[in-house]
């Protein structure tokens, strides 16, 4: 299910003491979320503009935007992320391994990573387009035909990926060892690919 950009209505939070437990086609601009409790609640098509989600646990977003918001040290215990948006968002000691696997998407755009960690999902098809990737780990993940186009990757480590067919090609700063992933046909382009070579054991000079 694609995230619809139209269709939406501001939510009014003065009118609850408590919010409902399903919200859709609703936009939060600047709502600090760690006043509230969003263990069981579920939105989407919703739209979240310069919002904070700072501790908490979360339920189920489907087909939803969060855009310039903050997600730190926040709680993804078997929550529900279909068709997600992060853009421009800063997303930090976050682990996505414990989501809920049925429809299991998201997209990163110009955000920043630091201190995440994703295991043993499958996101084939996912975008991670122009975002800064600090201190991350990667492991068991199907990546295959993923776009990591535009994203520089610091200190962040692939273990065991599949990722054939991704493209890095405009990715700096990986480091992905070629005997413990998968890179049939994947794109990567010069100099950074020389980051290979190390593992086989070979110096350029």
């Amino acid at each position: 299910m694609a995230y619809k950009a139209d269709d939406k209505v501001p939510f009014d939070l003065s009118k609850y003491t408590v919010l409902p437990d399903y919200i859709e086609n609703s936009v939060f601009t600047s709502v600090n979320f760690s006043h509230y409790t969003l263990t069981d609640i579920s939105f989407e098509n919703c739209l979240f503009v310069s919002c904070k989600f700072t501790e908490l646990s979360l339920s189920s977003f489907v087909s939803c935007m969060f855009k310039t918001c903050e997600c730190n040290l926040t709680k993804f215990e078997n929550t529900t992320l279909n068709g997600v948006i992060f853009q421009g968002c800063r997303i930090m000691g976050v682990n996505f391994s414990n989501c809920n696997d049925f429809g299991f998407s998201f997209k990163f755009d110009n955000s920043i990573l630091e201190y995440v960690v994703i295991f043993g999902k499958i996101l084939r098809k996912t975008s991670i387009l122009g975002c800064q990737i600090r201190n991350c780990d990667f492991a068991d993940i199907d990546f295959r035909e993923s776009d990591f186009s535009n994203s520089c990757f610091t200190k962040t480590t692939f273990s065991n990926c599949n990722l054939e067919k991704s493209d890095f090609k405009s990715s700096s700063g990986y480091t992905i060892n070629p005997f413990n992933n998968k890179l049939k046909n994947a794109l990567f382009a010069l100099p950074q690919a020389q980051s290979f070579l190390g593992y086989l054991g070979i110096k350029v000079s």
